[in-house]
């Protein structure tokens, strides 16, 4: 059995995503696609911004949201039987099981 636990708030860090961003198609259009949801460069404020820039909740939920799913979703859903997470993690394992879509997750996570 293999499961997903999707992190809180608290476990964001300077340049996060950038990695996925650069090197997977996937992550990069998922990334992408946030910040045309949201009307703002999310992932200039993850890949540039500073640690106080990262601190604040509008941006750390997000952050870490895109993150998880993105790195989620590169891992694949093969042989994944459970999703769960902690606090902001729920909306992530919401996401990544299917319950909500992309679209509507970063919507809700942008509103919390």
């Amino acid at each position: 059995m293999k499961a997903f636990v999707f992190p809180g708030q608290g476990s964001q860090y300077c340049g996060m995503g950038r990695d996925l961003y650069e090197r997977f198609p996937e992550a990069k259009a998922l990334l992408d696609r946030a910040d045309e949801i949201l009307g703002f460069s999310i992932t200039d404020v993850m890949f540039n911004g500073s640690e106080e820039d990262l601190k604040q909740t509008r941006y750390t939920q997000l952050a870490i949201f895109l993150h998880s799913y993105a790195a989620a979703t590169l891992l694949g859903r093969d042989g994944v039987s459970m999703a769960a997470g902690h606090s902001l993690g729920e909306y992530t394992a919401l996401c990544f099981a299917g319950a909500i879509s992309f679209e509507d997750a970063v919507r809700l996570v942008a509103k919390r």
